[in-house]
C-alpha cells in the first residue's frame, strides 16, 4: 500500500529547510565579522607600535641635539644682573652680649666700734634717707668714760687756773726783786704744763664725743635696706656688717665685651641696651683696663637713665643685653641673598659668568655661608676676586648657557 504524500506535506518540509538555510547563513556571517575584527584590531596596534617608534626615535634625536655638549643654549634678549665679586679677608658682624642690671650705689654698713647692739631702728626692705640713724650700740660703758673725763677735766682746768694765779704773783716777786728768775721760770714751766693737761683731757673728750657718735649706725645716702644680718642684743666686732643698703634710683649695667669690641666704644658715649624688647638709654662711664679673669671679657659700666629704669620697672639682677659689633677673620665676599641657590651636603650655589673661553658662559659655584643679616649674606668657598656674579633670575639658568645682554649693578655697599 502506498502513501501519497499532500501538498500540506511538501509545505512543511520546504519550510524547515528554508529556516535551517537562514540559521546557517548567520553563523557563517557571524563568523566572518569576528575574523574581520581581530584583523582591524592587529592592523591598528601594528600601526599604533609603528607610529609611537616614529616619534621616540625623533624626539630622542632633538634631545641629543639640544643637551649636546658642544651646542650652549643662549638667551637672546633676557638682562642677566650680575655685580662684581670683592673678596675680603674679614667681615664685621653682630653679637649680642648680656649683663647684669646692678646698683651704682651698695654697701655693707657695720659698726667701727665693738660692742653690744642695743636697738635696730629700721627694718629689712625699709626706704632711709641719708643720716637716718639705723642701729645704736649700747654706750653705758662710754657714758662712764665721759664721767671720768669731765672730773678730770675739772682738776685740771683748776691746777691751770692755780699755776697762773702762782706765775703772776712770782712775777710781782721778781719785779721787787724778792724771788730770783729761776723762781719765775719754773712758775710759767709749771702754767705750762697745767695748760696742756687741761687740753690733752679736752682731747680725750672729743675723742670720746666721737665714739658716742659712731655708736650709732647712720645710712650714708638715700636707699633700701636689702638685707638686715644682726639683731639687737647682738656683741658684734669692728666692720661686722649689720645692714646691706643698696640705692634704688641710680642704676647701672655691667656687660663683658668680647675681644677688640671695647676698641669700638667710646666712654661718655649713648648706647642702647634691650631689655624685654624693649630699649633702655645709656650712656657708657667706664671701661675696665684689664680682662675679667673668670669671663676672659672686658666689663664696661652703662649708667642707665634714670626715667627708663622707672618706667620699666629695673631691679639689680635683671638681665640687659647689647648689640656690639665683632670683626671675624675669614676670607669672603658680601653677596646678596637673592643670589644663593641649594647646593648639596650643607653648601649653597652661586652662578658666576665664565669669561675664559670667549664666551659668556653661565658656570655654578659652590660656597658656605658664614654669616647673614637682612638681605646679604657673607660666603667663603669657590669665588675669585672681580668675577661676575648673577644676583637674580636664578631659576632661567641652568650651567653652560650662553648670555649676552648683561647688566653690571652699583655694589658700592661693604
Amino acid at each position: 500500500m502506498s502513501i501519497n504524500s499532500g501538498p500540506d506535506d511538501n509545505k512543511a518540509s520546504t519550510s524547515d529547510l528554508s529556516a535551517e538555510q537562514a540559521n546557517e547563513r548567520k553563523l557563517g556571517d557571524g563568523y566572518n565579522f569576528e575574523k574581520n575584527g581581530k584583523l582591524a584590531l592587529l592592523f591598528l596596534c601594528i600601526g599604533s607600535f609603528l607610529l609611537l617608534t616614529v616619534l621616540i626615535l625623533f624626539s630622542g634625536d632633538k634631545a641629543a641635539i639640544a643637551f649636546a655638549d658642544e651646542q650652549l643654549m643662549i638667551i637672546e634678549d633676557a638682562k642677566v644682573n650680575v655685580q662684581v665679586l670683592s673678596i675680603q679677608s674679614a667681615y664685621t658682624k653682630q653679637r649680642k652680649v648680656y649683663g647684669l642690671i646692678e646698683s651704682a650705689q651698695q654697701a655693707d654698713l657695720a659698726f667701727e666700734l665693738s660692742g653690744v647692739i642695743e636697738k635696730t631702728r629700721a627694718a629689712e626692705g625699709e626706704r632711709v634717707k641719708k643720716g637716718q640713724i639705723l642701729a645704736t650700740l649700747d654706750k653705758q660703758r662710754l657714758f662712764a668714760q665721759k664721767k671720768e673725763l669731765d672730773a678730770v677735766l675739772i682738776r685740771a682746768e683748776a691746777d691751770a687756773r692755780l699755776a697762773s694765779l702762782s706765775a703772776k704773783r712770782t712775777a710781782e716777786l721778781v719785779k721787787k726783786r724778792l724771788e730770783p728768775e729761776q723762781r719765775l721760770d719754773e712758775a710759767k714751766a709749771g702754767l705750762d704744763a697745767a695748760n696742756a693737761l687741761v687740753n690733752e683731757v679736752l682731747a680725750k673728750h672729743e675723742s670720746l664725743e666721737v665714739e658716742l657718735r659712731k655708736s650709732s649706725l647712720v645710712a650714708p645716702f638715700d636707699g633700701q635696706l636689702v638685707q638686715q644680718l644682726l639683731d639687737s642684743g647682738t656683741v658684734v666686732s669692728s666692720g661686722q656688717p649689720v645692714f646691706s643698703l643698696m640705692a634704688e634710683l641710680d642704676l647701672e649695667a655691667r656687660i663683658g665685651l668680647p675681644t677688640q669690641s671695647p676698641l669700638a666704644l667710646n666712654v661718655g658715649a649713648s648706647y642702647g641696651l634691650s631689655y624685654e624688647g624693649e630699649t633702655l638709654p645709656s650712656i657708657l662711664i667706664s671701661i675696665a683696663k684689664q680682662r675679667n679673669r673668670a669671663t676672659r671679657a672686658v666689663d664696661a659700666v652703662f649708667k642707665i637713665d634714670s626715667q627708663a629704669a622707672q618706667k620699666h620697672y629695673l631691679m639689680p639682677g635683671d638681665l640687659v643685653s647689647l648689640s656690639v659689633d665683632v670683626q671675624i677673620q675669614k676670607q669672603g665676599a658680601w653677596i646678596p641673598i637673592s643670589a644663593l641657590s641649594n647646593g648639596v651636603r650643607g653648601l649653597w650655589t652661586l652662578f658666576v659668568i665664565d669669561k675664559s673661553s670667549g664666551s659668556q658662559v653661565i658656570q655654578p659655584r659652590s660656597v658656605y655661608v658664614e654669616y647673614m643679616e637682612q638681605d646679604r649674606a657673607f660666603v667663603s668657598g669657590a669665588i675669585v676676586q672681580g668675577e661676575l656674579l648673577v644676583t637674580s633670575g636664578l631659576h632661567r639658568l641652568t650651567p653652560n648657557q650662553l648670555v649676552k645682554n648683561i647688566h653690571v649693578l652699583n655694589t658700592a655697599r661693604n
